[in-house]
C-alpha cells in the first residue's frame, strides 16, 4: 500500500504540482490581502493538487512510451508499470474532475474554467500538439503555466485582473529559460525520443545564448510593477529581493557566455529552481504586512 501511495504522489509530479499550487495562492492573497481567509487557502490548493496532479497524470499516460526510453524519466510509474496505463488515464480525468467540482462549489465558476483552461493547455496544447512537433514547444506551451495565477485570483474575487496576468506572466517567461537548460543535460534522451527540443536542433553555444537572451526580459518583468502599479502593488522589500534573484541569475548568465558548457547550461536550470518561490513568498509577505 505504500508502494501503491508512493506510485500515485510520483504520477501527479510532485515538484511541479507545488509550484503551481504556490502560483495559485500567491495570487489568493495578493488578491485578498489580509482578509484572505485560510479555509479558502486550503480549498484553492486542494482543487490545485487535483487539476495538477491530474493533468500530469494524463501526461505521463500519453508519454509512456517515450518516458521509458530517457533516463530522466524511466522512473516515472507508468513508464515502469507500476500503475497499468489505464488506471492512470482514470486517475488523472476523475483528478481533474474533482479539482473542477471543488472549485466551482467552494469559489466560483470562473476559478472553475481557469483550472480547466490549464488542464486543457497542458494536456492538449503541449503534451499532444507542441511537445512532438516544434522547438518552441517549452515556449509556447509555458502559457499553461499563467492559468493557476487566474485561477487564484478568480477565488479571491470572482474576476480575473492585470495582477493576476502578471504573476501567471511571470511564470511564462521564467519556463524557457528553467527547461532549456535542464534540456541541454538530459539531449542524448530528446535525441532518443525524436522530440524536438532546442538543445538538440541548436548548438551548445546556441543554446546558452538562447537561455541568456530569454532570462533577460523575466528580470525585467520582474519589476515592472514599480513603474506600472496597474500589475500590482508590492513594497520595496518585494523589488528588492528580486533584484537579488536577478543578479543572481545575470551571475549565472555571465558564466555561461564566458563558457557555454552543458554543465554551465545546467546551472541555469539551478539556479531557476528557487527562483520563483522566493518571488512569490516575497509577495505573499508584501501582500499580508
Amino acid at each position: 500500500m505504500r508502494e501503491t501511495i508512493a506510485s500515485y504522489i510520483q504520477l501527479m509530479k510532485p515538484g511541479i504540482m507545488v509550484l503551481l499550487v504556490l502560483e495559485a495562492i500567491t495570487a489568493m492573497i495578493v488578491a485578498a490581502g489580509r482578509s484572505v481567509q485560510p479555509l479558502g487557502i486550503l480549498w484553492l490548493a486542494v482543487a490545485g493538487i487535483l487539476g495538477s496532479g491530474g493533468s500530469a497524470a494524463i501526461n505521463q499516460y500519453l508519454e509512456r512510451g517515450k518516458d521509458a526510453v530517457m533516463s530522466r524519466t524511466d522512473w516515472r510509474p507508468v513508464a515502469q508499470s507500476r500503475i497499468p496505463p489505464k488506471n492512470a488515464l482514470t486517475f488523472g480525468v476523475v483528478s481533474i474532475a474533482f479539482g473542477l467540482g471543488l472549485a466551482y462549489w467552494a469559489f466560483n465558476a470562473t476559478t472553475m474554467l481557469m483550472i480547466l483552461l490549464g488542464a486543457l493547455s497542458y494536456v492538449f496544447l503541449y503534451t499532444m500538439y507542441l511537445k512532438p512537433r516544434t522547438k518552441w514547444n517549452i515556449v509556447i506551451g509555458g502559457v499553461a503555466g499563467v492559468f493557476p495565477a487566474l485561477a487564484g485570483w478568480a477565488a479571491a474575487t470572482g474576476f480575473v485582473q492585470w495582477p493576476a496576468i502578471y504573476i501567471g506572466l511571470l511564470v511564462f517567461l521564467w519556463t524557457p529559460p528553467h527547461f532549456w537548460g535542464l534540456s541541454m543535460k538530459f539531449k542524448e534522451d530528446y535525441v532518443k525520443t525524436g522530440y524536438p527540443m532546442l538543445s538538440v536542433l541548436k548548438s551548445e553555444k546556441q543554446v546558452i545564448h538562447w537561455i541568456v537572451y530569454s532570462s533577460i526580459p523575466l528580470f525585467v518583468f520582474s519589476v515592472l510593477p514599480y513603474a506600472l502599479p496597474l500589475l500590482g502593488t508590492f513594497n520595496i522589500a518585494y523589488y528588492l529581493i528580486a533584484g537579488v534573484m536577478a543578479l543572481a541569475f545575470i551571475a549565472v548568465d555571465i558564466k555561461m557566455l564566458r563558457n557555454p558548457t552543458i554543465d554551465n547550461g545546467f546551472k541555469a536550470f539551478l539556479i531557476s529552481l528557487p527562483y520563483l518561490f522566493v518571488l512569490f513568498g516575497a509577495m505573499i509577505v508584501s501582500a499580508i504586512i
